[in-house]
């Protein structure tokens, strides 16, 4: 007589399980995410932008929260100033963050026509 042994989980069932919360997280770490803009001092104000597991560049990273700073600023009606960018400087499988730390100013008045 012959034994055979039956799994109550088909191997489909199996690799499903483990698939599913794989792919939810790495969806959730696929995005790059910016955090909110917050002042840090009179006039000052800062933005951290994290790329997760996104494969992006340092200058990809740093043109994107430097990007968000020059958005703010011009909601404000004002021109982005000053900046001063840094890096966590991860490497590998570690997330890249850049954080920039800008000022907004007034625009410069444009300029009399026909001086």
């Amino acid at each position: 007589m012959e034994y055979r042994h039956r799994s109550l989980v088909s191997d489909t069932d199996m690799l499903l399980r483990f698939a599913l919360p794989l792919c939810l997280l790495s969806l959730l770490t696929a995005c790059g995410v910016s955090s909110e803009i917050k002042a840090v001092d009179k006039d000052r104000y800062q933005i951290r932008y994290n790329a997760g597991a996104k494969a992006m560049t340092w200058v990809e990273i740093k043109n994107q929260a430097r990007q968000e700073a020059e958005d703010y600023c011009a909601r404000k009606n004002q021109r982005y100033a000053r900046p001063e960018v840094s890096s966590n400087h991860a490497t590998g499988l570690m997330p890249k963050e850049a954080l920039v730390t800008f000022s907004c100013e007034d625009k410069p008045a444009p300029a009399a026509a026909g001086k």
